[in-house]
């Protein structure tokens, strides 16, 4: 059951409302009918005495059949909404704390993972960001509960790891260079790439190059694509 008080900007007033589930809504109305069933109306007897007047037999057991199924219906739902509703709701508002309390930078994540593919580069600054997001939530303190989620999550939790080992191994910064920010700029084997550290052509590391290039572009689609499913899954319990 949920109160809640609302105001009409046309009028003014302010209304107070008392809405209930609809689950318990129908368990109780199962079980009122069905003890109204089994107790019968006073006008239930009168009724059969004068059906059975006219040669009408009305079988009262199948009053108690249909008093019991009622009663029974209305407990399940009763019991469905307070074992299996509730809990499921409650997982949901906790996750959403959860998240919020993290501030997820969602949009610098996606940049941080399109410009590995765009340019085979990073600024120090995103992927801070980015390494921050993918570990989080795997903290006791701040572990999901819904199940979608924490499913979600674990699954890019798992493929950004993979990632990061090999952007920590072949991923270097560009010069040496830095900007007044201390925002470092890493990319893709640069000594293997012509256009910025390769002093001359060589074509076994050319080769190598592209070979370290189609693996990146692969880990970080597939990061991408459970990044994006598990920002769908947060936006669809309303996180986001």
């Amino acid at each position: 059951m949920s109160i809640e008080l609302s105001r009409d900007a046309s009028t003014g007033s302010w209304s107070l409302s008392i809405k209930r589930h609809v689950f318990v809504a129908l368990g109780l109305l199962l079980v009122l009918s069905g003890l109204t069933t089994l107790t019968g109306p006073w006008w239930q007897g009168v009724l059969i005495a004068l059906l059975e007047k006219v040669s009408v037999v009305v079988n009262v057991d199948y009053q108690w059949q249909l008093a019991i199924a009622q009663i029974l219906a209305g407990l399940g739902l009763l019991a469905y909404k307070h074992f299996v509703i509730d809990p499921w709701e409650a997982k949901i508002k906790a996750d959403k704390l959860t998240f919020l309390a993290a501030t997820v930078q969602i949009e610098k994540v996606r940049y941080y993972l399109s410009n590995l593919v765009d340019d085979h580069s990073y600024n120090s600054s995103f992927h801070s960001v980015f390494l921050d997001v993918s570990v989080h939530f795997l903290k006791p303190e701040c572990n999901f509960q819904h199940p979608s989620t924490v499913s979600a999550y674990q699954a890019f939790a798992a493929s950004a790891k993979q990632l990061e080992e090999f952007v920590g191994t072949n991923f270097f910064v560009l010069q040496n260079i830095c900007s007044a920010d201390g925002d470092y700029r890493y990319c893709l084997t640069p000594h293997l790439n012509m256009d910025r550290e390769m002093i001359a052509y060589d074509a076994e590391k050319v080769a190598e190059y592209d070979r370290l290039k189609v693996r990146l572009h692969s880990q970080t689609a597939e990061v991408q694509k459970l990044f994006t499913k598990w920002i769908e899954n947060m936006k669809v319990l309303g996180h986001v």
